[in-house]
């Protein structure tokens, strides 16, 4: 008994790698989704880095401490959506979710700018 090999034409082999190669390259709609999130996160970041470059007044009821904190809320909020998501992004939603907590324990910013700043570097 002789054995027949039957041959895909090559068009058809071309095509299914093509189309393999097409779907391993496509990020999934969770990634797409999570990288949106981190970019809000990334851009209400840079919105709250120019904040915190402007003289501080004393006074903590001050618009100026509103704002600021506005901004981190929104960042921590957009990070935390990037981390449900894609996991990759948890370490920089956690970061500034400490920083938003030390805001609001300590009162002073000197403490949560650090974090602001790492938070920046990880992902930003």
């Amino acid at each position: 008994m002789t054995s027949r090999r039957q041959l895909i034409p090559l068009h058809l082999l071309l095509a299914s790698m093509l189309s393999l190669a097409a779907c391993s390259s496509t990020p999934s709609k969770a990634t797409v989704a999570a990288r949106e999130s981190a970019k809000s996160a990334c851009a209400s970041l840079q919105q709250l880095t120019e904040q915190l470059a402007r003289p501080r007044p004393s006074n903590l009821t001050d618009p100026y401490y509103q704002t600021a904190e506005q901004y981190l809320n929104t960042a921590t909020n957009r990070a935390a959506d990037a981390a449900q998501q894609d996991q990759g992004y948890q370490e920089f939603a956690d970061t500034l979710h400490r920083a938003a907590q030390t805001w609001q324990v300590t009162f002073t910013l000197d403490k949560a700018e650090p974090l602001i700043q790492q938070a920046r570097k990880e992902k930003c």
